[in-house]
């Protein structure tokens, strides 16, 4: 049976609802299941948002990827993303060990300081080759809505299908950086194979499996 990738806004949420308040996932929850149509669009900036923080809940990082015990959790937002206020809300929210550290840039100079979650804005686009090739990709969960992002060298890719956002995950990727992914998360993806192809479930490797048991508790 092949991994689906489509999962819609409340069932993300539903898996880590324990990290944030009740009161705001159900207005946040309301917000976007209630907009009309019209504003499809800051419908799916918030969703989007929200992807990012599930992502941040079921990766795990391993210890070289902090230089100090009470280092932050950096997630960059890099380009002019609307993304809503979500993130600004749950700026600061504890996953697991590590504080969250929501950082809005437009410099790459920023970006080369270190993230761990690194969301690219469509409007960055053309900066990708200068960031894979000149940014330390190590141990960093690169995510963006850019068009074949995890097929060129980025870890997740948001999709937007109909009125649907989907995303691929690239396991050969997460696993150079050093990433592990929960497999509940794993289990809403698609999976993209080493070369950029979507695979089965059944025919991840040894070294794929590791990524899959309960890893983000």
């Amino acid at each position: 049976m092949q991994i689906q990738g489509e999962v819609s806004v409340s069932s993300l949420m539903s898996l880590r609802k324990s990290f944030i308040s009740r009161p705001l996932i159900a207005s946040v929850l309301l917000m976007l299941l209630s907009v009309p149509t019209l504003f499809a669009e800051e419908q799916h900036s918030q969703a989007k948002a929200l992807f990012l923080f599930n992502f941040a809940n079921f990766v795990r990082w391993p210890k070289q990827a902090f230089t100090q015990n009470h280092d932050k959790l950096k997630m960059c937002i890099f380009g002019d993303a609307n993304l809503g206020s979500f993130l600004d809300q749950v700026d600061g929210t504890r996953i697991r060990d590590k504080r969250l550290l929501v950082i809005k840039t437009n410099v790459l100079d920023d970006i080369k300081k270190g993230c761990h979650i690194l969301f690219v804005s469509q409007n960055k686009q053309d900066l990708l080759p200068t960031l894979f090739n000149s940014v330390q990709h190590i141990y960093v969960l690169s995510v963006s809505d850019v068009e074949g992002f995890a097929r060129n060298g980025g870890v997740i890719s948001i999709v937007r299908t109909f009125d649907k956002l989907t995303f691929e995950i690239n396991l050969d990727v997460a696993l150079k950086n050093g990433l592990l992914i929960n497999s509940d998360l794993l289990s809403l993806a698609r999976i993209i194979g080493r070369d950029g192809k979507p695979v089965k479930k059944e025919n991840l490797g040894p070294e794929d499996t590791l990524l899959r048991p309960q890893m983000a508790k």
